[in-house]
């Protein structure tokens, strides 16, 4: 996930103005603002659908279905958006704590090299 750049500008500057908030007003791009509404759609959706697949797992007249239907259902659940979004949250730890690392000694160099190549692969799925 790319990172959201804040934008603060002049309140009166705005079209329409905007008064008694404060002297200044921060804001972000609409196309930022998109991409991270479409995500959290897509997360919800995901939720959504995982809930859904588990009362119909977990309905009383349920208990008739095989052991190894519920567990197909379960497995053939799908979270892209979920598996992104956590991915991406685990990147970016790697990433803060190599940034705990100063610079200019070979270890720390190394460190942080390594922590880069983690992060992609956090990012692409490789790395479990």
């Amino acid at each position: 996930m790319k990172e959201v750049k804040i934008y603060t500008i002049v309140s009166d500057q705005l079209s329409p103005p905007i008064t008694g908030e404060s002297y200044c007003t921060d804001m972000v791009r609409h196309s930022d603002y998109a991409e991270l509404e479409a995500k959290c759609m897509a997360l919800a959706a995901e939720n959504v659908a995982q809930k859904s697949a588990l009362n119909d797992i977990l309905q009383p007249d349920a208990a008739v279905l095989e052991r190894n239907h519920r567990v197909r259902a379960l497995d053939a659940m799908e979270t892209p958006a979920t598996d992104a979004f956590l991915a991406e949250a685990r990147a970016q730890g790697v990433e803060m704590f190599s940034e705990k690392f100063g610079g200019g000694t070979p270890l720390s160099n190394l460190v942080k090299e390594v922590a880069a190549d983690f992060a992609a692969k956090l990012r692409k799925g490789v790395a479990q």
